[in-house]
């Protein structure tokens, strides 16, 4: 018996809509002579370290040659799908926010007019597969068509891709491989844009959480090597992760750190309503990175640990430095004016 792989397939995969869908991974598998780039992505990890249970929240940017595409995520366990808010991400963003600070250096004098001030503020009131590739579990979840397999082998669940409208190379049968053999989940979700008729498609994703039982927290980073006679890749790529659990966590990638800058290292207040309360709680301390390395090497997935460093990370403040305002009004000026000339005139007499 050959051993059994689950793979959670979370697809979102350049598709065609013909009789036969097509879809693409994690590894992209876009239609023949089409592209898929990954323009801006962000993330967030709830890590609860009691239960073992990871909570991915991802929404990505995509720029693509097909109106619709897909995309494979790989887990090590089967994750159960659900869908969040976007606006979660919105007031995470908001603790990356810098403090700002007014300081008042040097001195600025300007002159004013009583007369024309007074006309302008009176003014201003008024303005303002069954045998080798097994189909477990389907969904559609947060606009998405979502399909979780099993595979006995990366060859099978290849041709199982192959045979529903997925482009296929030796470098994503390759990178699936690897999860085969390591007994991994991957999940299946299919995008598609509402335009038609274009020669390139924005698309943006909504939020999809996938949680699932893990020994140790990671970010499916990993991505198929690109085929030999790809062409490189120059445009930026900016992702965002939010680690979000009871503690400081560091990330590391293939035994060495992850070389995306922590920007935020900080116990966050959520608010009642936010979507991410009930599964991290209302304080949570949250870790986040930025990573805009172009082109980006992925070998290996990023995994978290707690962190030996306690200490916490704010963004650095934003100073705004103001002078000291003295305003002389030109009445005033006129005025010593005129007094100097009558005192001259008097002293001459």
């Amino acid at each position: 018996m050959p051993p059994r792989l689950a793979l959670a397939l979370a697809v979102s995969c350049s598709l065609s809509w013909s009789a036969a869908r097509r879809a693409e991974a994690c590894a992209p598998a876009p239609p023949p002579g089409a592209t898929v780039e990954i323009a801006e992505e962000e993330a967030a990890i709830v890590w609860d370290a009691e239960h073992h249970v990871e909570h991915f929240i991802r929404r990505a940017e995509f720029r693509s040659t097909a109106r619709a595409f897909g995309f494979l995520v790989p887990t090590p366990t089967k994750p159960e799908l659900g869908e969040v808010p976007d606006s979660m991400f919105r007031e995470l963003a908001q603790a990356l926010q810098p403090e700002v600070r007014h300081e008042t250096r040097g001195v600025h004098v300007s002159f004013d007019s009583w007369t024309i001030g007074t006309l302008m503020m009176s003014r201003g009131d008024n303005a303002r597969a069954p045998s080798a590739v097994r189909v477990i579990n389907t969904a559609h979840v947060a606009g998405f068509d979502a399909s979780t397999l099993e595979a006995d082998d990366a060859a099978s669940l290849t041709a199982w891709l192959a045979a529903h409208g997925f482009g296929t190379t030796p470098e994503l049968t390759a990178w699936l491989a690897r999860y085969v053999e390591a007994h991994w989940k991957i999940t299946a979700f299919v995008v598609a844009s509402d335009e038609t008729g274009a020669d390139r498609y924005d698309v943006a994703t909504r939020a999809v959480r996938m949680s699932f039982p893990t020994e140790l927290p990671f970010y499916p980073y990993r991505e198929p090597a690109p085929a030999a006679n790809a062409a490189p890749t120059t445009a930026g790529r900016l992702l965002r992760v939010f680690f979000l659990a009871n503690q400081r966590y560091a990330a590391t990638m293939a035994g060495a750190p992850w070389a995306a800058r922590v920007v935020l290292a900080a116990p966050v207040q959520l608010s009642d309503a936010h979507p991410l309360a009930v599964l991290a709680g209302h304080a949570p301390f949250v870790t986040a990175f930025h990573d805009d390395a172009s082109p980006r090497r992925c070998p290996d997935e990023v995994s978290f640990a707690a962190s030996a460093d306690r200490g916490e990370v704010h963004p650095p403040p934003f100073i705004i430095v103001e002078p000291h305002e003295i305003s002389i009004p030109i009445e005033g000026l006129i005025l010593l004016a005129i007094g100097g000339l009558w005192w001259w005139r008097r002293r001459r007499r």
